[in-house]
């Protein structure tokens, strides 16, 4: 027979344990690297079903002809010679040349390829070799699938169902080819192994043979040279989604289905993907259809982390339907296959599109606070009601404010205990949540039946009525009278206030954050119905809690900021009740620094009120008394006062009695003489 039917002889005929030992724990050890041969015996070398090895420690791999090699120290001719004798193979004498040669389609050595570079000489540095060019060998290779030799590499192209897509991409056929030994190989690790092989053009310089008759894997021609297959339509800026899959038959597969892929010819190949991605970002968006197996989820949980580090756009796809990859997927079920392939595009182009969509709208709100488009974003919404004051109710506070509370400001009214600040906070809300504006009230000090039976006993005193909030209370000992006022004005309360007043609502705590988050769940839910955002009040900003690395003017800072953030985002108001510092109580006089950590509250608020004991205010060059001399009656009698406002009267007061009993307040009229006549006289002020 000639040479190269007996080196096929010799490969079938000799096995190659018959020129390995086994480690203590009957592994086989390599001759190359000594795997195996350590004090553990645990050897890294696999010889398989096709009488072929590798080594996965020093990663050189071959045949029985390379073992004999190395065990002898012949070259190749003398190895084939010498095995041909052991196994009894004859060799016509013609065929002998003397080296082992490349079989291509003639029988001859690779004309349309480079030859193989010299090996360096040992202890040189090795010199930048040129790459080789493989482009005449594709050719070659492509022409052959058109002739009767290239009939099987068209079977086998049907059998896997990607004929059309390889034809495509010009894919090829080799006869008798070997990417191991490929002229421009280099070094002892690949040794000749010619088979029947699909050629897959991987770039100018690298390609892979993927065996038809379950030959010899596929080797590359070095591993330092790997590539990607169709790795170009990374970044063609006609190519809208490609695919990332594991294999060249995977890539071709999607490709049948009607998408674009590329074939990383392996995981280890991420590494290389994530760098050229860094290096520059692809025009297209990526989805990630890696094999359905341990290694391939691992290796897709890998690439899509880095791909989020490197803000690359993409999706992950199952479309394997449920078999290990997509070339299974297809042969299996082509229709589901193509759904599934068609769908994953409809993804990638919904993300592309929202991510479209965000860009423009980035660049909207850029444009809209820059240059001329801010002029013109100013003057259409001011001339919305965006900006449109709320009123209070109490027309002199109104006035003062050019109207009421102006959205996207933060609001803090302080007051020394027992001046009424909760209750004026109350009267004033309610009576925006009666004239049409939604609030959330948060009382972090009482209950909410507590702050309902004070509005239930305020609104029987506004009807003529007489009754407390501690007899609302108490229910069970209403008699006939009591109870007639109280279900009267708990449904007045009902059908005109509580439609749009969230009063503490379950669950509620002093936890900033959970206050925070709740603030946001209800003006988002707001915000997806068509309306405004809820105005919120907190009572009070001093009880609110953090986190145990807080102290509390730390707290109060990052209390202020968030809410006031929270006001602006949501164009809504924020109204917190505040604890005075001890001398504004001792003195019953406020002023802008009068509140407790005053160095976050002074400068963060846009308005600040302070309701003082009238009796104490320094009025008409004289000074007001101290609060300890208040008499029980002069207590009653307060004035709310503005002491910052960036668009207010600072400065302007308002004289008002406060029912402790009703939670009701009444406005003097200062043009009569007696105050308390006033009081006396004048109805309570309508919410």
């Amino acid at each position: 027979m000639d040479r190269q039917q007996a080196i096929q002889e010799i490969r079938s005929r000799i096995r190659c344990s018959e020129y390995l030992t086994k480690s203590k724990n009957g592994l086989y050890c390599c001759p190359f690297c000594g795997s195996g041969t350590g004090p553990h015996g645990t050897g890294a070398l696999k010889v398989y079903d096709t009488n072929t090895w590798t080594c996965h420690a020093c990663n050189k791999s071959g045949d029985v002809i390379d073992l004999y090699r190395e065990a002898t120290g012949a070259d190749f001719a003398e190895a084939v010679d010498k095995l041909a004798q052991i196994a009894g193979i004859d060799i016509d004498r013609k065929f002998n040349s003397g080296a082992a040669p490349r079989t291509s389609f003639n029988g001859n050595r690779g004309t349309n390829a480079p030859q193989e570079p010299k090996a360096p000489e040992k202890g040189l540095k090795t010199p930048q070799e040129e790459s080789p060019d493989y482009t005449a060998y594709y050719e070659a290779c492509k022409k052959m699938l058109d002739s009767p030799e290239g009939a099987a590499g068209i079977a086998y192209l049907d059998q896997r169902q990607v004929r059309a897509a390889a034809l495509q991409c010009g894919v090829g056929f080799d006869p008798q080819a070997d990417p191991a030994s490929a002229p421009g190989a280099i070094g002892e690790a690949y040794k000749p192994h010619p088979c029947p092989r699909i050629i897959i053009p991987c770039g100018k310089s690298f390609y892979m043979g993927r065996s038809i008759n379950g030959g010899y894997a596929e080797k590359a021609n070095t591993p330092t040279k790997v590539n990607f297959f169709n790795g170009e339509k990374l970044f063609a800026p006609e190519v809208q989604e490609v695919f990332i899959t594991e294999g060249a038959f995977d890539a071709l597969s999607v490709m049948e289905a009607g998408g674009e892929a590329l074939g990383l010819n392996g995981t280890p190949q991420i590494k290389k993907l994530v760098q050229r991605l860094g290096e520059r970002k692809p025009s297209a968006t990526l989805i990630i259809a890696l094999d359905n197996d341990n290694a391939g989820h691992k290796a897709t949980a890998a690439l899509a982390e880095d791909l989020t580090r490197l803000k690359i756009p993409f999706i992950t796809a199952d479309i394997c339907n449920g078999l290990k990859d997509p070339n299974e997927a297809l042969t299996a079920d082509y229709p589901a296959f193509e759904a599934a392939v068609w769908g994953a595009m409809e993804d990638a182009k919904a993300l592309r599109e929202k991510l479209r969509q965000e860009a423009q709208q980035e660049e909207r709100e850029r444009m809209e606070r820059t240059g001329a488009g801010m002029i013109d974003a100013f003057l259409e919404t001011v001339r919305t009601r965006k900006y449109e004051p709320i009123p209070t109710g109490i027309a002199d506070i109104d006035a003062a404010l050019t109207g009421g509370f102006t959205r996207q400001t933060l609001i803090l009214l302080g007051a020394a205990p027992g001046a009424g600040k909760t209750a004026l906070a109350q009267w004033i809300f309610e009576g925006m949540a009666q004239r049409g504006t939604s609030c959330l009230f948060l009382n972090l000090e009482m209950s909410r039946e507590q702050i309902l039976a004070r509005s239930i006993a305020r609104i029987a005193a506004r009807r003529g009525e007489h009754i407390t909030p501690a007899e609302v209370k108490q229910g069970y000992k209403w008699d006939v009278a009591q109870e007639a006022i109280v279900m009267a004005a708990a449904q007045e309360y009902k059908e005109t206030i509580a439609p749009r007043m969230i009063y503490n609502p379950l669950d509620t705590t002093t936890d900033l954050d959970a206050i925070l988050q709740y603030m946001e769940e209800e003006a988002q839910r707001a915000e997806a119905a068509g309306l405004p955002a809820p105005l919120v009040v907190i009572d009070y900003l001093q009880i609110i809690t953090g986190n145990a690395r807080e102290d509390e003017v730390s707290l109060i800072k990052r209390a202020v900021s968030s809410l006031k953030h929270f006001a602006m985002k949501h164009n809504t108001v924020v109204f917190c009740i505040m604890a005075h510092n001890r001398a504004a109580n001792q003195s019953g006089n406020v002023s802008m620094a009068s509140g407790r950590d005053t160095s976050a509250l002074e400068y963060s608020a846009d308005l600040q009120l302070g309701l003082a004991f009238t009796e104490c205010l320094d009025r008409d060059g004289g000074k007001g008394k101290d609060f300890d001399a208040l008499t029980p009656e002069e207590r009653q009698r307060v004035t709310l006062k503005i002491t910052k406002g960036r668009d207010a009267k600072i400065g302007a007061e308002v004289d008002l009695i406060f029912n402790g009993e009703t939670m009701t307040y009444t406005p003097i009229d200062k043009r009569r003489e007696d105050p308390m006549q006033t009081w006396a006289a004048a109805p309570t002020m309508k919410i």
